[in-house]
Parts: structure tokens; sequence; C-alpha cells
């Protein structure tokens, strides 16, 4: 189980079994930038960044808002309470994750700040070797008929273990030189009672976003990739 600790207006979840305290400063990239490993990383909303912390490579990612709202207020969220603060509820789903065995990646720390009736916050998580996005490569190579089939069973475990992603797209999926995957970015997901109707939109995310990013640069994908997917899923 995690441990909390407070400094000050911050709250900080670690590992139960972590001696040393981690502090507010290492939640900045800038706390960072000038140390051995740091890589800042393109893409997204920005604010995030690849670390070594505790001997291991780590990501650390602020939670950074998107669209119009986020021109005003980036970095913050309302205030309802630390355990509704959205790294406390991503650690939760990425433990749930983990517990059912899923790739996933472990998580290191988080830190909520509050700020009156608003908070700003980062997570940190294990980095994962040896790996690129799903849109990647298949911009590089077609996949084999059997890696989707495998990635459609993934997801479908994700699915049985109750946990809706909340942004499932070709990004969020990553796979190794050995054709492994893995899922990553449990923001704003949700833990469900049971499959219904819900697991479907997930699907047809994942689905759309390849279509999109298909638009924007050839990707070798094809209707019986999709297929392959769902016969996966559906086993």
């Amino acid at each position: 189980m995690p441990r909390e600790v407070k400094f000050s207006n911050c709250y900080i979840l670690q590992p139960s079994e972590r001696s040393e305290d981690y502090v507010r400063e290492q939640f900045d990239p800038a706390y960072w930038r000038e140390r051995p490993g740091f890589v800042e990383i393109e893409g997204g909303r920005g604010g995030s960044c690849r670390i070594v912390i505790d001997g291991r490579t780590a990501i650390l990612r602020r939670y950074l808002r998107g669209g119009f709202i986020g021109k005003l207020f980036a970095a913050r969220y309302l205030w309802f309470g630390k355990s509704q603060a959205r790294p406390w509820l991503e650690w939760k789903i990425l433990e749930r994750a983990r517990e059912a065995e899923l790739p996933v990646p472990e998580p290191l720390a988080a830190c909520v700040c509050r700020h009156g009736l608003s908070y700003s916050a980062a997570l940190i998580i294990t980095y994962l070797d040896d790996t690129e996005t799903l849109t990647d490569r298949i911009a590089r190579e077609r996949l084999k008929l059997d890696n989707w089939r495998r990635l459609g069973a993934l997801i479908r475990r994700l699915h049985g273990a109750g946990i809706r992603h909340a942004d499932l797209n070709s990004d969020n999926v990553l796979i190794d030189s050995r054709n492994r995957f893995y899922l990553i970015d449990f923001d704003k997901a949700r833990i469900m009672k049971r499959l219904d109707d819900w697991q479907w939109r997930p699907l047809y995310r994942l689905q759309r976003s390849i279509v999109k990013r298909n638009q924007l640069r050839p990707l070798n994908y094809a209707e019986d990739d999709w297929q392959a997917l769902m016969d996966g899923y559906q086993s």
C-alpha cells in the first residue's frame, strides 16, 4: 500500500517501503533539468520528461488541461479533496491493473499541491524501455495479424478487470521489439462494476484514432488488422 506524506500545502503519495520521503521539488521538471538522464518529451500537452530517480529511469508527468480552459488554467484543477485528485485516482487504477497482471507502468510517486479552491499535480511512473507507440510501429511496418489478435485479447483483459480507459488511442498503446504490448496514460480512467455496452466505446476510440492518424500520414494498416483485433477481443 502507498504511504502519504504532507509538506505544507502539498500531499505526496509514495510506496510504503521507501525509507526516504520525496519532496515537492522533485515533481518539477526544472529540478531535473541539469541532472543526468533528463530528456524533455515532446508531444501531447507538454509537461512530461524522462528522469532518473533512485537509479531507475522514470517519466515525470505534470497534469495539464487542454482546450480553451487549458489556455487560462493549464495546470489547475478544482479541489474536491486529495482522494479525488487526478494522480490519486490514476494511482489506484494502475494498482488495480498491476494486480490483474496487466502490462502497465508502475507508479512511483504522486504529488498534489492545493492552492485554495484549486490544485496542481504530477505523477512519476516507470519508463517502459525498448518501446514505441503503436502509431510509430505501423507507420514503419505492418504488424502480423496474430499481433493484432493479441492486442485485442489484452484490451479484453483490461475490460475484464473493470478498467475503462478514457483515451485508448494508438499513441497510448506501446509495443516493444519483441512485439509485446503495453498500455499507458490512465488519467481519467474509471473502475466499472461489470462489462456492459461501455466497453465498445474505448475500442471505437482506438479504431478512430488509427483511421485519423492514417489520414495524416500513411500507416501500414488494413481492415483485416482491425478484424483480427476484434477476433482477439471476442475470443
